[in-house]
């Protein structure tokens, strides 16, 4: 009763040990910070001269337009012999991997029949002998 009671005041007492040092993970602020960005003097501006640019984007859209448009034509990925050694590879994981197991199955198969012909034979000579003693004893 009193280790029950000394580990619940251990366990009672270090979590609140812990809980003592913990702090809030983010700093609190008393008020909002803004960073004003600092006004441009009037009279400094630059200034932009879009007639010009506009007159470039026209000039490009007429270029474009006389060129003959692409035709899409869609082609499969190629791959190159890596990729289809990657996919062989990968699709012939399983086979490959039965076909290990399977030949070490068939190899234990026949260790352990050759165990058990070679048990079965010492018990045929076993019975023989036997035999052979049943009958030398009746026919004395």
């Amino acid at each position: 009763m009193n280790l029950r009671v000394l580990g619940l005041t251990l366990l009672l007492g270090s979590t609140t040990a812990l809980a003592v040092d913990r702090k809030p993970a983010v700093e609190d602020f008393v008020g909002i910070e803004v960073n004003e960005p600092a006004a441009t003097p009037q009279g400094t501006e630059p200034l932009f001269n879009l007639e010009h640019d506009l007159n470039k984007m026209n000039e490009a859209q007429v270029r474009a337009s006389h060129k003959k448009a692409p035709v899409f034509r869609p082609e499969a990925p190629s791959m190159g012999v890596s990729g289809y050694l990657v996919v062989v590879a990968i699709l012939g994981m399983p086979m490959v991997s039965s076909f290990l197991i399977l030949n070490h199955l068939r190899q234990k198969a026949k260790a352990e029949s050759h165990s058990n012909i070679e048990v079965l034979e010492k018990y045929r000579k076993q019975k023989e002998l036997a035999r052979a003693k049943d009958e030398q004893k009746k026919a004395s």
